[in-house]
């Protein structure tokens, strides 16, 4: 257990950990290595735009999934509805009109699967705590590379038009790894990791900043069950402790001045929060305008899709004039190559 309690148990009930083998705790260094690696790397060829992000973060994750499985493959144990979907995905991946941006996606789900096989190895093993360490000092530098950004430093593999994005190119992207890896830090600083603390405030910090109301809601819903688990296990000072440190974060992160500059005349937070459940005009609208064109690329090709990766080049058949998905700059392109929707991709690329 990564969070340990003091129990009388009898003697015949106390389980021996297990002994980690050589393979296991060299797949956990590759995991580990791989976990800060894919946070940090990015190129400066600035013509490449996101992909100087995204193809060598990929090649880290392709990397550390083929090494750490190699590893451990006769103790990875995959679900058959992972591999049932991976096996979709291939076969819809031959009809796609891409096929390099198909084969790209497709890649990234079948090293994704390996990494979740490797980590409930590594978990049974003895060295779940390890691998949930990683990942929360992954997030933590994340967070730090983005408030670099927002305070004024500038580094060539800073993404200049989609600050604070950090090393990942894109402020949403900073935004919802530090809500889907939050849980990771504070269950660090519920440990009395003294990095996982400030970790838990620099993650808040840049998570506010990011002005991503999606991510907003993500810290919500997380916030809600962590809360509910501590109440339950009368964690009281732990959380008092999260509370202070989360609490510091939002305070700083409005208090302390920053580099940003946010198109409105108005507290760009304040507005952030009033709208962050608005669909009736500006972002919020304009998901909902996506989501029904998008839901009409389903409907034309239910079983297999229009091809892994392919949404953006497919969308604009389908799309209205005005659409607001659609690029001002070049006809018949996407502003992004994919939806603002991971489920709305996955019934649109691979099939309902």
């Amino acid at each position: 257990m990564c969070l340990t309690f003091s129990m009388s148990l009898p003697i015949d009930d106390v389980q021996v950990a297990p002994v980690p083998t050589r393979a296991e705790r060299a797949a956990l260094r590759i995991v580990q290595l791989g976990a800060l690696a894919i946070v940090l790397v990015a190129t400066t060829q600035r013509i490449f735009d996101l992909d100087r992000f995204f193809v060598p973060k990929e090649l880290v994750l392709h990397v550390t999934a083929a090494l750490s499985g190699l590893l451990l493959v006769r103790r990875i144990r995959i679900d058959s509805l992972l591999l049932g979907f991976l096996g979709v995905s291939l076969f819809s991946s031959l009809f796609a009109t891409n096929g390099w941006l198909a084969g790209r996606a497709v890649a990234i789900t079948a090293s994704g699967i390996v990494l979740f096989g490797v980590g409930r190895a590594l978990r049974e093993a003895g060295l779940g705590c390890e691998v949930l360490n990683a990942i929360g000092l992954a997030v933590v530098v994340a967070a730090i590379t983005s408030l670099m950004q927002a305070y004024g430093i500038r580094l060539d593999i800073f993404a200049m038009n989609r600050a604070p994005g950090g090393t990942l190119g894109n402020r949403n992207f900073v935004a919802h790894a530090m809500a889907f890896g939050l849980p990771a830090v504070m269950l660090a600083a519920m440990r009395g990791k003294r990095w996982g603390t400030l970790g838990l405030v620099l993650v808040t910090a840049a998570l506010v900043l990011t002005r991503s109301r999606a991510a907003w809601l993500a810290f919500v819903a997380v916030i809600v069950v962590m809360l509910i688990a501590i109440v339950m296990l009368r964690l009281w000072k732990r959380l008092a402790m999260i509370a202070i440190a989360a609490a510091a974060g939002i305070v700083a992160a409005l208090l302390i001045p920053n580099a940003l500059h946010w198109r409105t005349d108005d507290n760009p937070y304040l507005e952030s929060v009033r709208g962050i459940v608005n669909y009736q005009e500006g972002s919020g609208h304009g998901r909902l305008v996506q989501y029904i064109t998008s839901l009409r690329m389903t409907t034309a090709a239910p079983i297999l899709g229009v091809g892994p990766g392919n949404w953006g080049v497919e969308y604009p058949r389908y799309a209205s004039r005005g659409d607001p998905s659609l690029s001002t700059a070049d006809d018949g392109v996407t502003t992004n190559p994919w939806p603002s929707s991971d489920w709305v991709a996955f019934a649109a690329e691979r099939g309902a």
